[in-house]
């Protein structure tokens, strides 16, 4: 049986595949590390308030939580635990439920784990608005509950399962394979003799490391052989494997399309980022399909920190337009900010532009402005990484 001859782009695929991995076992976790990845710890006995607080001040994407009982970390709590919060208080809060009660049998369930990916509704009154005397409950509620109260009453544990460790000697290689096993996102390093933890290691971390070490690495590798890729002829300039572009993965990429009608409330447009689509960004879109701008869960941020919470009643439109307000503040944000791709780009171009977007997310359009494609951190971790060698 005949071998289907391999096109130029997959030569130089395989090849860009095997020098990374040999980066990647070549490298550890300890290299990856950066004043960046400091470990943020909060007690279990902080208010909700002065944890959603700590995000807002620090801008950091996650803490660990310290438990006194046992002497040790009880697990990691993300902006999208914050989310899940906010959610389900404001839900509470137009429906008069307490936000924090026993184990009462007949007492309605929490919505982090009655969600179903298949629901198309909401358990929200659109039409009815929160109003002031709410929000102040709202508040009062947010600044009373500790979140050892709050998890207890839900029945959770602080996620302590996503606390996915690895010694900080292991090589990039296998701690990447890891991320991947384990559906996380970021992994925390232990020291290899004290087994104390130094620091959180997030994939765009890793992402980061290989931009600025695999360039490097990769010429090195290129100086110290002579061969050539078997695809070009004598009059060809060796191509190099940094060339490969983002479009080589457009099956997979392409099927990144999810977005909202720019009419979508905004508790919707959170709720379904997190519990239907599972992303960490949606393009809106207006009512000829066009691309309007990104939602990202790191905007629910401008909601906490201008307590505007009845924005959570508006349209995705009205929260674009305050985002864009708010950022234009901001004079070096325009200038640095990346939001597009287009399926020319190099995979590293692509990578490059991901670390420099402040939503971690890229859209691709296509010539009638249309989204095809909301390409984030992640996804390339499991459209390309997800194809490292292990020896």
């Amino acid at each position: 049986m005949l071998k289907r001859m391999q096109s130029k782009e997959d030569i130089i695929k395989d090849q860009y595949m095997k020098t990374l991995t040999y980066f990647l076992q070549a490298s550890t976790l300890y290299d990856c590390l950066s004043i960046n990845n400091q470990v943020s710890v909060i007690d279990q006995s902080f208010s909700l308030f002065d944890v959603f607080n700590v995000f807002i001040e620090t801008h950091i994407d996650e803490v660990l939580f310290w438990n006194p009982d046992v002497a040790y970390y009880d697990g990691v709590f993300t902006q999208t635990d914050l989310i899940r919060i906010i959610l389900k208080c404001y839900q509470n809060t137009l429906n008069g439920i307490p936000n924090v009660w026993g184990n009462s049998k007949n007492q309605v369930q929490p919505i982090m784990e009655e969600e179903d990916e298949d629901r198309t509704s909401t358990p929200v009154n659109h039409t009815q608005a929160i109003g002031q005397e709410q929000i102040n409950r709202f508040l009062i509620d947010l600044k009373t509950i500790s979140v050892r109260d709050w998890f207890n009453s839900y029945g959770e544990n602080l996620h302590q399962s996503s606390l996915v460790q690895a010694d900080m000697a292991d090589n990039l290689n296998d701690a990447i394979k890891k991320i991947l096993k384990q559906g996380v996102t970021r992994i925390v390093v232990i020291d290899s003799e004290s087994r104390v933890i130094v620091g959180i290691l997030q994939q765009k971390d890793i992402l980061a490391f290989l931009v600025k070490g695999f360039s490097q690495y990769f010429h090195l590798q290129l100086s110290q052989k002579s061969q050539k890729i078997e695809a070009q002829s004598e009059n060809q300039q060796p191509s190099e494997q940094h060339e490969l572009e983002i479009s080589y993965f457009s099956e997979g990429i392409l099927q990144l399309k999810d977005k909202l009608p720019f009419d979508t409330n905004v508790y919707d447009v959170f709720y379904k980022l997190i519990y239907v689509f599972k992303r960490n960004a949606i393009p809106i879109v207006d009512v000829n399909n066009q691309y309007l701008g990104l939602i990202d869960r790191r905007d629910f941020l401008f909601i906490l920190k201008y307590q505007v919470y009845d924005m959570l009643n508006k349209q995705a439109i009205d929260l674009l337009n305050f985002i864009r307000i708010e950022k234009s503040k901001y004079a070096g944000f325009c200038i640095c900010n990346k939001e597009l791709f287009h399926m020319k780009q190099t995979v590293k171009e692509v990578v490059e532009n991901l670390l420099l977007s402040s939503r971690g997310s890229l859209v691709c359009l296509n010539e009638n402005k249309e989204p095809i494609s909301t390409l984030q951190m992640s996804d390339l971790f499991k459209i390309f990484l997800d194809d490292i060698e292990i020896e």
